[in-house]
């Protein structure tokens, strides 16, 4: 047999396993696959949103959020001398939200 018509029949032989192979996968879908992967799906999804809620940022680590943030600086020396408090200026040149200030 030439090496064409080897590759030539292993070809064949491959896509005639190939397709016996989808059509075993698809009776496996029919019988109840897609319930185990929902139900798997869900149990992830459960999972990442417990740990989402993990990660969470207790009431001690969001003490800043209780500062009282003033928009612009007039604002925040009208409210300090109201208050009696001091200002502090924060300034920044970048984007804080990756933690370049």
């Amino acid at each position: 047999m030439t090496s064409f018509a080897t590759l030539n029949l292993l070809r064949t032989t491959l896509i005639a396993a190939s397709g016996r192979a989808l059509t075993a996968l698809g009776a496996v879908a029919l019988c109840g696959w897609s319930a185990f992967a929902d139900s798997e799906a869900d149990n992830e999804l459960a999972r990442v949103r417990q740990r989402v809620l993990e990660l969470q940022p207790t009431a001690e680590e969001r003490r800043l959020d209780e500062i009282g943030w003033a928009n612009d600086l007039r604002e925040a020396l009208r409210l300090a001398r109201r208050h009696d408090r001091p200002v502090f200026l924060f300034t920044h040149d970048g984007r804080m939200a990756i933690g370049r200030c």
